[in-house]
């Protein structure tokens, strides 16, 4: 049976949840657009309840990719910056792993796939928060892959620097100049991109990664491989 996708946002309207969704069923895959708040409990397990109801059976694979920053330098960072970036990366992944776990492991069979980031291996001087809670979500990783095991696996993906419409945005009419400056840092002499990301998701919730668990793969071009 083709796999059902719940796509869950909370900043965006359930109009534009349902555009996604609808993009998704053209392509021959039940969807259904659920708007929440990854750093509320509450909304994570509605969120959950909402899939499982949408389509039936359990749990199979869940994908936390919610998350933000701001640039920074470390000693301009205030409190409320600090509190806000953990809350919107480290505590979105726990709270997810924790309901998704819980709900797999009563089934004996599930994936997780965190979004970690390049920066967890190597810091970042203009988001060293972003960077101490993307290297928190790679260790998370590690530990709920023994805590899980042998029935859930837990993997992560590091992306490489991305271009998106967020990453763009700041440019404005410059952008197409800035991503192919920042690509030349990149062996393959390009920037990833978001279907980049979602391959290497199917890639590690697939059959084909039985055997992996624990392990963030990093998705950079080899961008990390040139800086060492």
């Amino acid at each position: 049976m083709p796999a059902g996708i719940t796509v869950a946002d909370r900043s965006r309207s359930m109009a534009d949840l349902e555009a996604v969704a609808d993009e998704i069923r053209a392509l021959g895959r039940r969807a259904a657009p659920f708007v929440a708040d990854a750093r509320e409990d509450s909304d994570v397990h509605a969120m959950i309840d909402a899939a499982l109801t949408e389509f039936g059976g359990g749990l199979d694979i869940m994908v936390n990719n919610a998350g933000g920053s701001f640039y920074a330098r470390f000693p301009d960072i205030n409190e409320r910056g600090f509190d806000a970036v953990v809350r919107n990366n480290l505590k979105t992944t726990f709270l997810c792993c924790q309901a998704a776990g819980r709900v797999m492991l009563e089934r004996q069979s599930g994936v997780i796939i965190n979004l970690s980031s390049g920066a967890a291996f190597g810091g970042s001087v203009n988001q060293p928060v972003y960077a101490a809670t993307k290297a928190g979500i790679t260790n998370l990783t590690q530990t709920l892959a023994v805590e899980f095991a042998p029935h859930v696996r837990v993997v992560a993906i590091a992306p490489g620097l991305t271009d998106t419409i967020g990453m763009r945005a700041p440019y404005g009419d410059r952008a197409d100049e800035e991503v192919a400056m920042r690509a030349q840092s990149f062996a393959a002499q390009r920037l990833a991109t978001p279907r980049d990301m979602g391959l290497a998701c199917v890639f590690l919730a697939s059959d084909a990664a039985s055997y992996v668990s624990g392990v963030t793969l990093r998705v950079d071009g080899g961008g990390r491989a040139a800086e060492e």
